[in-house]
């Protein structure tokens, strides 16, 4: 018999006793990401609103324009009360081994990423972000694009704190 395959063990493993995500506290981001989703879909809505009127002006059919004209301001409502329950579904914890990052009220999702999966981390600050004093940190792993996550609406400080506890991380593991 192969030495190797006496030692060789696979034992199942008790999921109740495996540690919960959702029992993380998990961090919430700045309000003034709010503000920056609002600012995006008024000016979505602003130019959808000049489109739908060229296009009223040229429509002899007030009925229809109406109509259209009333499910443009349906959506409106719906995307700004999308936009704050969506800012109350975000949240991020950092943890020992990894770090947590979750979205969505509607299909709530969560990413759990292993320091040793992490390739880098980055802030990125847009116009707007530099405007309401807001940066995004950006996490890069080795799965590929569609592991990686970006938490927005970040206090510029906070990111780079995160950004540099994520780096100590990194090179911790690979030591």
């Amino acid at each position: 018999m192969d030495p190797v395959a006496k030692d060789f063990s696979n034992e199942p493993i008790d999921l109740a006793s495996l540690p919960k995500y959702e029992a993380v506290a998990f961090s919430s981001v700045s309000p003034n990401y709010l503000i920056k989703m609002n600012i995006q879909t008024g000016i979505f809505m602003l130019v959808l609103s000049i489109g739908l009127g060229v296009f009223w002006f040229f429509q002899l059919n007030h009925l229809q324009s109406g109509i259209i004209f009333a499910l443009v301001l349906v959506a409106f409502v719906f995307r700004f009360w999308n936009n704050y329950k969506l800012l109350n579904s975000l949240g991020y914890a950092i943890r020992e081994k990894d770090i947590i990052y979750k979205r969505g009220y509607i299909f709530s999702k969560a990413t759990v990423i292993p320091f040793n999966r992490v390739q880098h981390a980055s802030i990125s600050r847009g116009v707007w972000d530099k405007i309401l004093g807001i940066s995004s940190l950006n996490i890069f792993t080795a799965g590929g694009s569609g592991s990686d996550i970006t938490i927005p609406g970040l206090d510029p400080e906070m990111a780079v704190r995160l950004k540099e506890a994520i780096a100590v991380k990194i090179s911790n593991d690979e030591s």
